[in-house]
């Protein structure tokens, strides 16, 4: 009899676990729970989100979040207890009776080495700090912010030329081989879950803002010809890459110009060298195509 299992999430990350239990064969999927479209582009279309669009595809039940996730609609006659709650990129604060409505636990995926870490956005801290390795963990819910027992830890190197986009990629991956038999060991109670300390030796990684992401030109100016600047900025390239991007304001001939910097390199010297940039409004273009707008 297949373990059943709710799913409350709504990206790609989402999916990827939710795919890796229905494709074991040991999961059923009862049912999903994410956010309703949201409006999106300049005609403010609803766009649904990855999750939520291969539920519709494989017909799975699914229950619409909106401002609040209402109790009415976990009542035992609208859909029965699931061995499993899975609860990855889901966006709300689970309440007490959610975390206790799985018969056997709910559980959730968090891309960092936990107790390092806590929070919304592990891989960019990770980057910022330049640590060289991290993990993805697999933990019990509880009502303080990933701070429940550890139910599983993959340890694994942290690329030296990664982004955030390549940490989230390899770590739920990493995870998605993994979760089906660790799910399965802690029914069977083959696996007993390790409580994490109470608190972290790392600063909450809270969500990110696009001010954080904002460097001085003057700072730039500093990295570009050397020094321990220049290590933190090529790190923090990556870390906002895609979003929001580390940006600046340029000093060009026509004034001040937004700045994205895409990406960069340290050449020989440890000197920040600037590769493709995005001035606001337009495409994105090499930095020696750009810098001929620098005012004198």
């Amino acid at each position: 009899m297949p373990y059943s299992v709710a799913v409350a999430g709504s990206t790609h990350n989402s999916l990827i676990l939710a795919q890796s239990l229905q494709s074991s064969g040991n999961f059923s999927l009862e049912l999903i729970i994410t956010p309703q479209p949201k409006p999106s582009g300049r005609k403010q279309l609803p766009v649904e989100n990855p999750l939520l669009s291969w539920a519709k595809i494989k017909n799975l039940k699914t229950i619409l979040i909106d401002n609040k996730i209402e109790k009415k609609y976990f009542d035992d006659n609208l859909y029965s207890r699931p061995d499993f709650l899975l609860v990855v990129d889901f966006g709300y604060i689970l309440a007490e009776w959610l975390i206790a409505w799985p018969k056997v636990a709910a559980v959730n995926v968090h891309p960092s080495a936990l107790p390092r870490w806590r929070g919304s956005a592990p891989a960019q801290m990770v980057l910022l700090h330049g640590e060289p390795v991290s993990a993805v963990s697999l933990i019990q819910i509880i009502a303080k912010l990933d701070s429940g027992p550890i139910v599983s830890q993959y340890p694994f190197t942290v690329g030296t030329n990664w982004t955030q986009t390549e940490y989230y990629q390899h770590s739920f991956e990493l995870m998605a081989q993994k979760l089906p038999i660790d799910l399965e060991l802690l029914s069977q109670g083959k696996i007993t879950p390790k409580p994490q300390p109470s608190d972290s030796p790392t600063p909450l990684a809270r969500k990110i803002q696009k001010s954080d992401a904002f460097v001085a030109w003057f700072e730039v100016q500093q990295a570009m010809v050397g020094g321990q600047n220049a290590i933190k900025l090529e790190r923090a390239v990556r870390a906002y890459h895609p979003w929001p991007s580390l940006w600046t304001n340029l000093p060009t001939k026509k004034g001040e110009s937004r700045l994205k910097i895409l990406s960069v390199h340290l050449d020989k010297q440890q000197q920040l060298v600037l590769d493709q940039v995005q001035i606001e409004g337009q495409q994105p273009a090499l930095w020696n195509q750009v810098k001929n707008n620098l005012r004198d």
